[in-house]
């Protein structure tokens, strides 16, 4: 089957209860009520008609592929087994980059993809030439949808030369769509990507949803075409045995994402066969489900804990310490359990730029948009990493 390929869905109904075990089985939408979800259910009704092996799709902006709303992260995947089963339950966007777990995840990739292949939209975390060049021999494919290098600033976005690589790239068949990965939560990052005119997709950090101006200019950027595929936007510890209450805050989230803050999907990092079946029920729900309580307390509990991505504390260190990507890196050990791929990103800062330079002023942490103390945070970090 092709990766936009349509099966018949099977229909059922959601007890929206989240204290039964089987809280995921059934229609959400009848449980729920139109009074309840109001226009973020109309919105999930209409995303529902189009699907993708049965799934809830959405056209992905520019590019014209139909993606499933939820779509599979490999950073926590090391296992070829994970990623088939992705696509035996019917998510067809995938993502991997040749970092990731060390390079044991887009291996792992590799392995699925020599045979399945056309079952996926492959997005690859790489800046085109010859990083490009060489993922692609790993992933025993000679094109991906999409290449989306992390960058974080309108200096490397606008980068000259980077456009005629990426057209070089594209013209020689080994990419369709260029896109970037961005930690950084900036309108007018965003609203330059939309001006430069090439950029097709963007990988956003959703970890702090409460800023206006952020959501404002993410809806520009859908209305112009740009595909968005929200990241860190669920909670950090990747889903394992979640209970039915974390089923249901993952959930609405999922749902809140996609409904109201103008994301065509969502990136989960899965690596479990739990992991991938928990999400598919979430699609199996319409996106619908929302447990308003549970959200409200979820982002509360955010402040004081973790990062929001605001860029407040960039270039604010005299010494100038790397602080916003430190922290990232900080969470990529304590939450995602990646110490060795969060020692790598570390150790490739430059040494003026790690956590040893701070001399704890505080600086950073007057003008933390979440109030985090990161002078104890860079130090634990620096502790563990260095």
């Amino acid at each position: 089957m092709s990766a936009n390929g349509e099966k018949k869905s099977a229909s059922g109904n959601l007890n929206h209860s989240i204290t039964r075990r089987d809280f995921f089985k059934g229609s959400a939408a009848a449980a729920l009520g139109a009074a309840a979800l109001g226009s973020s259910l109309r919105a999930a009704e209409t995303a529902a008609e189009l699907t993708v092996n049965g799934l809830p799709a959405v056209v992905f902006g520019r590019s014209g592929l139909k993606v499933t709303r939820i779509s599979f992260g490999g950073i926590l995947m090391t296992e070829p087994a994970v990623l088939s089963h992705v696509l035996d339950r019917g998510i067809n966007l995938v993502h991997t980059a040749p970092g990731y777990m060390n390079g044991r995840s887009i291996e792992a990739f590799g392995k699925v993809l020599k045979t399945r292949r056309q079952e996926t939209v492959l997005a690859t975390k790489v800046m085109p030439g010859k990083d490009l060049d060489s993922a692609l021999k790993t992933l025993n494919t000679d094109y991906t949808d999409f290449i989306i290098p992390p960058m974080d600033s309108i200096e490397e976005i606008s980068r000259p030369g980077l456009r005629e690589e990426f057209e070089k790239a594209r013209q020689a068949g080994k990419c369709g769509h260029m896109g970037f990965a961005c930690h950084t939560q900036s309108p007018e990052l965003i609203d330059k990507m939309v001006e430069l005119g090439f950029y097709g997709l963007i990988l956003m950090s959703y970890a702090d949803t409460g800023n206006p101006a952020f959501i404002d200019s993410l809806d520009r950027a859908r209305k112009a075409g740009i595909g968005i595929l929200a990241m860190k936007g669920l909670p950090k510890r990747a889903a394992g045995n979640p209970t039915a209450e974390e089923r249901a805050l993952y959930a609405t989230l999922c749902g809140s994402m996609v409904n109201r803050l103008h994301a065509h999907t969502i990136l989960a990092s899965m690596g479990s066969f739990q992991a991938v079946d928990m999400y598919r029920e979430i699609l199996e729900t319409r996106l619908s489900f929302h447990a308003p309580n549970l959200e409200e307390s979820y982002r509360a509990g955010l402040d004081g804990s973790y990062c929001a991505m605001c860029d407040n504390c960039r270039g604010i260190c005299p010494n100038g310490v790397a602080v916003k990507d430190i922290v990232r890196f900080r969470m990529y050990d304590r939450d995602y359990r990646m110490t060795a791929y969060a020692r790598t990103e570390y150790a490739g800062l430059a040494e003026n730029c790690r956590a040893g330079a701070c001399d704890n002023c505080g600086l950073c942490e007057n003008v933390c948009s979440r109030h985090l103390p990161l002078r104890g945070m860079l130090s634990e970090a620096h502790a563990r990493l260095a």
